[in-house]
């Protein structure tokens, strides 16, 4: 409960009591007379102090009551009220989103930080019976920061201990888990944030509480490092959402602070330029990070300032080729595709295993022994135009569809079909198949999917239900840049399966081994004790590794992981989400946003009554002890 005053500009009255307490000192005093005795006098007076005990404080206790009376009058005035916490018959769950976007700096403060104060405001003036809730959008392992308690405490506690993080986005995740502790419909949600946009449609009403000012920013919002013959080529882009144009130095470094190269780059408002850094590629820079930041930039947001990569030399990548044909189109992008790319082609009869390819390709279904198709571990698989039951796919319906198809569909939002569009092509002849649940098609005609890929026990593999690279069959070869660029980001996504570090939620080829805050990275232990590995964050925490799945990608920095006291391998994690970066801002309230409901009002409860009795008996008192003779 809390004390309020409905109306505090009575307290001027206050000014009334050093009045009062003047007019006491000024008061008419009486005179004195001299007389020949005072013998009759004293008994009447010794008479008049034995029924009045308190006379020696008449004088002081008076003046004090007066002042006392007035000061209970004007608190009346006042009109003092109890606030007391409104109460709800159900609960409710408070989720703090705590995404990157949130450590934007307005105000003296960062957005969280408002945030953390509106829900500690809201655990002031509400109570729930069924007991609330604090969760935020991004955690290591638990959304839940305090389970239901009525203890406001507790959750004052929980509320505090809220950390930031450099992560973006998923908020579906936590309002799926906030779901299944609602029960009635007198459960509520609230959602504080700086973004209430793309929010999930719930059968719960979720209450949205936006905080953050307008803010400015300037930020890395891609990166890329790539080896490229002798030289080491890292691109970046740049985005300016201020007002005006901005001059921004961009400068590249070798971790501990060593200058490598400094560009400065004009920016239009509104508007992305690019900056293109070149490194000799010399072997003592093998593994070593560096770090591209911009120098000296003035705004409200400093996690998109700095971006990291690791500089790793390829490896070889071996692919094995199993095929009858002259196939010159696919033996032209396989070569073109890096100077790392090691190529082995064998006819069906030459054929007796994978060994150890880091891809095999099949160019339509061969026979052989069923052994000689076991796939090692982590290796990538391609099949072109097989037109029988894929060896890993026992059981599964196949038909060849021998009239012409045409692509309806694509998955654009898989990265393999980036900037790749093959809509309306016409395939004259393709297989269709009836695919595992794992499978991901990635083009699709009216008689099924074409083109889809899949991950399975550790494998990777790419199927095309037709032949790709024939020209009598298919015009992918002659589909000039969708083709080859299609080709070369599969290839691409299958090298990602043998690195060492590796994303599964963007499969994409990163030998720089930098990827964004959020993603779910594979560790290739190579069947290694994972108990004895850990991974050392940007902050130096240390996280144990339990599985060779890390999760804990919530910095910027960059990550080591550790064989007991000895680095195994590292990789560099960036925000680069122009979401994130965009800094939000919303000045006025939907009717969606901000919304109270009745239930959470606190009630006030007047007791200005109370006062004025008091007042009332302790005039009395004051008047009974005036007039005692």
């Amino acid at each position: 409960m809390i004390m309020a005053f409905l109306n505090p500009a009575a307290f001027y009255l206050l000014g009334i009591i050093p009045v009062l307490i003047a007019l006491h000192f000024l008061k008419l005093r009486r005179q004195r007379y001299v007389v020949p005795s005072m013998m009759l006098w004293r008994a009447s007076a010794e008479d008049q102090k034995a029924n009045v005990p308190f006379q020696r404080l008449r004088n002081i206790l008076l003046p004090i009551i007066q002042c006392l009376l007035l000061l209970l009058i004007i608190t009346g005035v006042a009109r003092p009220a109890l606030r007391i916490p409104g109460i709800i018959q159900g609960k409710i769950i408070y989720i703090v989103d705590n995404s990157a976007s949130m450590l934007s700096r307005e105000l003296g403060e960062t957005r969280l930080v408002h945030a953390k104060n509106e829900v500690l405001n809201h655990i002031d003036q509400v109570s729930a019976d069924g007991g609330m809730m604090v969760m935020v959008t991004h955690a290591p392992s638990s959304y839940i920061q305090q389970i239901f308690t009525t203890d406001k405490e507790k959750l004052r506690t929980a509320v505090d201990s809220i950390q930031p993080t450099h992560k973006g986005g998923g908020l579906t995740s936590v309002i799926d888990n906030a779901l299944r502790y609602v029960d009635t419909p007198q459960d509520q949600i609230y959602y504080i944030t700086d973004s209430p946009e793309n929010i999930p449609v719930t059968s719960v009403p979720i209450t949205i509480i936006t905080v953050g000012d307008e803010a400015k920013n300037i930020g890395i919002v891609k990166f890329r490092a790539e080896r490229i013959a002798a030289q080491y080529h890292v691109f970046a882009a740049i985005q300016n959402w201020t007002d005006t144009e901005q001059v921004v130095a961009t400068q590249l470094e070798l971790e501990g602070g060593i200058s490598i190269d400094k560009k400065i780059t004009s920016i239009p408002s509104g508007k992305v330029e690019n900056v293109l850094f070149n490194i000799n590629a010399e072997e003592r820079l093998d593994g070593v990070a560096i770090s591209l930041h911009l120098v000296d930039v003035e705004d409200d947001f400093e996690i998109d300032n700095r971006t990291w990569t690791i500089l790793n030399a390829k490896n070889q990548y071996r692919i094995l080729l199993v095929s009858n044909r002259n196939l010159s189109f696919l033996d032209l992008l396989l070569e073109s595709y890096g100077e790392h790319v090691e190529i082995q082609k064998v006819s069906t009869d030459e054929y007796h295993g994978t060994g150890d390819a880091d891809i095999v390709i099949f160019d339509r279904e061969i026979y052989k022994e069923q052994g000689q198709f076991n796939i090692n571990p982590s290796q990538g698989v391609v099949y072109i135009n097989w037109q029988d039951e894929l060896p890993f796919l026992k059981d599964s319906s196949v038909e060849v569809i021998n009239t012409p198809v045409r692509v309806i569909k694509e998955n654009i939002t898989h990265p393999i079909m980036q900037d790749v569009s093959l809509m309306n092509i016409q395939i004259k002849e393709s297989v269709r198949r009836k695919l595992p649940l794992w499978g991901v098609p990635l083009v699709e005609t009216e008689k099924g999917s074409i083109v889809w890929i899949g991950e399975n026990v550790g494998n990777q593999y790419l199927v095309f239900e037709f032949d790709a690279f024939n020209p009598e069959f298919s015009p992918l070869s002659t589909t000039i840049p969708d083709g080859p660029l299609l080709i070369y980001q599969c290839l691409a996504w299958l090298e990602s399966g043998t690195l060492p570090v590796r994303s599964i939620d963007r499969q994409t080829d990163n030998t720089g081994q930098y990827f964004q805050t959020g993603e779910q990275l594979h560790f290739e232990l190579s069947g290694e004790d994972t108990s004895t590995f850990r991974v050392q964050k940007p902050d130096g925490t240390l996280v144990e590794l339990g599985s060779d799945v890390f999760t804990d990608t919530d910095q910027i920095g960059v990550y080591s992981i550790l064989d007991e006291d000895l680095i195994f391998e590292r990789f560099a994690v960036n925000l680069l989400d122009p979401n994130e970066s965009t800094l939000p801002y919303f000045s006025t309230e939907s009717p969606e946003i901000g919304k109270e409901t009745e239930s959470l009002q606190p009630i006030t409860q007047q007791v200005w009554q109370w006062v004025v009795l008091f007042a009332v008996g302790l005039l009395i008192c004051e008047w009974w002890f005036y007039h005692r003779q």
